[in-house]
């Protein structure tokens, strides 16, 4: 497969985020920009929000690397948010369902404070702590876009290494969590961008990473194959970014 090959669902993005942004324009000339007090009112962007994964926290330094990327591109520092699942790396290693439970609620505090949606870009099984958040805990009304960079979408062998924790069990395939998240559908009205490598050692097989093709008849979204980067590598690679950065909007 080349490299940056992708499928995308025909399938218009709507509408329920564009009552946010018209909200918070209106809201922005009635008041003046200054006056609401985000970035996202002044700038017409989105904020971001950035999502770790299995044993990892919003501290190490690969999220300060896509912090400057994004940066790099005009994104405000108040504009970047993070949420850490723990304090300790190696400890965050409960269920994508109980995470996505705190992920729902970050994203809807960080929508209520920036008064727009929100764009997510989350690594390995952040993904899932982020599918969870919108398509099981209604979070798709304050979201607008979602990057998952090497999520196991349909899981991953090597989480049996993992098997004594919530979460290596629930990335093992066709785990009834995986199952529960799959079979229900993506969520109506949020873009889906789901980056895989080729040489993705934690994710096995490395397409796994993708969102299983039938399920954006009914939802909008890709999958990218970045090419050739190892598991960190897909968070902290400029080409990688470079390959997603376009569908944030």
């Amino acid at each position: 497969m080349a490299e940056g090959w992708e499928v995308m669902s025909e399938r218009s993005v709507t509408t329920r985020r564009s009552v946010l942004r018209s909200t918070a324009a209106g809201s922005a000339a009635l008041l003046g920009a200054g006056s609401l007090g985000t970035a996202s009112a002044e700038s017409g962007r989105d904020h971001i929000l950035l999502v770790h994964g299995y044993m990892d926290t919003g501290d190490t330094p690969w999220w300060d690397v896509i912090t400057g990327y994004l940066g790099d591109v005009g994104y405000d520092e108040a504009e970047i948010h993070q949420v850490s699942l723990g304090n300790i790396p190696g400890t965050t290693v409960d269920s994508p369902s109980e995470y996505g439970e705190v992920v729902a609620r970050e994203i809807e505090r960080v929508a209520d404070d920036s008064g727009g949606p929100v764009d997510l870009i989350t690594h390995s099984m952040g993904g899932l702590d982020a599918r969870w958040a919108i398509e099981k805990e209604s979070a798709a009304d304050y979201v607008d876009d979602l990057v998952t960079l090497g999520s196991p979408h349909q899981g991953t062998y090597v989480s049996y290494v993992g098997l004594v924790t919530a979460g290596g069990r629930d990335m093992i395939p066709r785990s009834t969590m995986m199952d529960e998240l799959n079979d229900d559908g993506l969520a109506d009205g949020v873009e889906y961008t789901a980056v895989w490598s080729h040489i993705d050692e934690l994710i096995v097989p490395s397409s796994y990473a993708s969102i299983p093709e039938y399920m954006f008849q009914d939802a909008a979204g890709r999958n990218v194959n970045s090419g050739y980067q190892e598991h960190i590598q897909l968070v902290a690679d400029r080409h990688v970014f470079d390959q997603y950065v376009q569908y944030l909007d």
